[in-house]
């Protein structure tokens, strides 16, 4: 592969540096790799080369019994950046920032594994009333799911399991089957107290942070917003929130300044930075 990349960028070489069509034993005595060829194996090796360029964005037409390439791809996007740096109505910065938080708000990074698999079973065992079985820590469990809830980058299924209500890390759970029989039960809670939720209290903060930049990143993270003040194109918002990990790199994306948070939510916060 390494001598058809050379053979090729030859070729494109060949081709930019004479202004007129190649004929065939022009490209063959130009090119070292092609000359000491017999005729057969210059046109595999030709053939394989033009195919590569092509899908390179190269086409070699043969016109005239002579060889033409044409423009191939043409790489404008600097010129692009070069049009907006001099456009005196566009800040520039702004203009960075905000193609940051787009990328990254627009970015696909789902990945189809075992936690994908195990939360659709999951889901369909909570929506038509199925048991699920499991291996959780080499412990098989037979349980009815009654709700799915994401903390701390993880996600937990808080299940019925011989009528006590458990939470399941789904990192944890193995070989996880879906009971083929529906409406096995008529359990109905109206509130959900998962695990966590019974001795952790959520983080409240005040954040000073660009209008723009919140719009774009607000739903990237569970999170209450208490207040709102606007100042201009920023605006001072106080939240609370569960998922520590998620609020630090949302600060981090969308450049905000803490204005204000508790001694004891500070020290838990710098705690959970220290782990990490």
């Amino acid at each position: 592969m390494k001598n058809v990349f050379k053979r090729c960028l030859k070729l494109l070489t060949l081709f930019s540096l004479n202004n007129e069509n190649l004929t065939t034993n022009f490209i063959k005595d130009n090119v070292i790799e092609y000359r000491e060829l017999s005729e057969s194996a210059f046109k595999r090796s030709f053939e394989r080369d033009k195919a590569l360029l092509k899908d390179m964005g190269f086409l070699l037409d043969f016109e005239n019994d002579k060889w033409k390439i044409n423009d191939g791809y043409k790489l404008s996007g600097t010129q692009i950046f070069d049009d907006i740096k001099n456009n005196e109505a566009i800040n520039i910065d702004d203009f960075i920032n905000t193609y940051r938080l787009i990328k990254q708000f627009f970015k696909s990074d789902y990945q189809f594994n075992s936690r994908n698999i195990n939360i659709s079973k999951i889901t369909q065992a909570i929506n038509e009333k199925r048991r699920v079985s499991f291996k959780y820590k080499s412990s098989l469990r037979k349980v009815y799911p009654l709700g799915l809830k994401q903390y701390d980058n993880q996600w937990y299924v808080g299940a019925n399991e011989q009528s006590k209500f458990k939470t399941f890390k789904i990192d944890n759970i193995d070989d996880l089957k879906l009971g083929t029989k529906p409406d096995l039960h008529d359990i109905e809670l109206k509130t959900i107290n998962f695990s966590w939720e019974e001795r952790i209290q959520p983080i409240f903060i005040t954040l000073s942070i660009l209008k723009d930049h919140y719009i774009v990143q607000k739903n990237s993270f569970k999170h209450s917003l208490i207040k709102s003040n606007d100042d201009g194109n920023k605006i001072n918002i106080e939240i609370s929130t569960y998922d520590i990990q998620k609020l630090i790199v949302f600060i981090l994306i969308t450049d905000a300044k803490i204005i204000q948070m508790t001694s004891n939510d500070k020290k838990r916060f710098l705690e959970y930075l220290d782990e990490k």
